[in-house]
């Protein structure tokens, strides 16, 4: 495929009314998306099913839980690119199902929302949500896990203004006991940005097989320096994948 200055150059020479008039805006575009690969809109969406939900007949409720599946399977329509588009039962008491979209294209997010919260309609409220912008820089393995954490950070200012090299030293500590801890079997982690998007710093998401591993590897960073700076962690949500047949009891 030729690079920018190529379709310039070949455009303007063959014809400059064609390329102003329409190759201008495609030029632009493979600009922008060449400037942004890698980035993706991350939002997570968490429910509290309403007394209503439980007064369905069990049939209704499964049409419902069946119409959200598949309006997470067309989350992208637009051309965009899904890197996911799940569904969780939660483990946590004040909500009762969670959504993960991650995505290239932010404009498809409130769309996805406004699709699942209408099939939900009046009997599920939002209790949580997160905002966040995540750098895709290797691929993940496609291999499913069960369960699913997230929860924001925010760290006090005095981070901040720590010498760039020490904060590098310091993360690198917090990595490294996570990493070589011999619970973390196979965990899935996403850190992410909320930076002047969300009331918190960052998002951090995690893909696991084993809660009880999970809690042991938890544990563990409790030793790490880092966490001298750390001033919210707040609310964690932990789901389980695609658990939804809980909800036909």
């Amino acid at each position: 495929m030729p690079g920018l200055k190529e379709m310039v150059f070949t455009s303007t020479s063959r014809n400059p009314e064609i390329f102003d008039q329409r190759l201008f805006s495609n030029i632009l575009n493979l600009a922008f998306a060449n400037i942004i690969m890698g980035f993706f809109i991350s939002n997570v969406l968490a429910y509290k099913f309403r007394p209503s939900w439980w007064e369905l007949e069990k049939d209704r409720r499964k049409m419902i839980l069946d119409e959200l599946r598949e309006t997470l399977k067309g989350v992208g329509g637009g051309g965009g690119k899904v890197l996911k588009a799940e569904i969780y039962s939660s483990l946590r008491y004040d909500c009762s199902i969670i959504f993960w979209l991650l995505l290239n294209k932010p404009e498809e997010l409130p769309v996805a929302r406004a699709k699942l919260e209408k099939i939900l309609g009046r009997h599920a409220s939002i209790k949580h949500g997160f905002l966040s912008v995540y750098e895709q820089k290797k691929e993940k393995g496609d291999e499913k896990r069960e369960y699913f954490v997230a929860y924001p950070i925010s760290k006090d200012p005095e981070w901040y203004l720590l010498d760039k090299v020490e904060r590098s030293e310091i993360m690198a500590e917090h990595i490294k006991i996570a990493t070589e801890n011999p619970n973390n079997k196979g965990i899935n982690s996403y850190t992410t940005m909320s930076f002047g998007i969300d009331d918190n710093e960052f998002v951090v998401l995690y893909e696991l097989n084993s809660i009880e591993e999970w809690v042991l590897v938890t544990q563990s960073l409790r030793e790490a320096k880092a966490r001298k700076w750390m001033t919210n962690e707040k609310p964690i949500l932990v789901g389980r994948k695609d658990n939804v047949e809980a909800f036909l009891a």
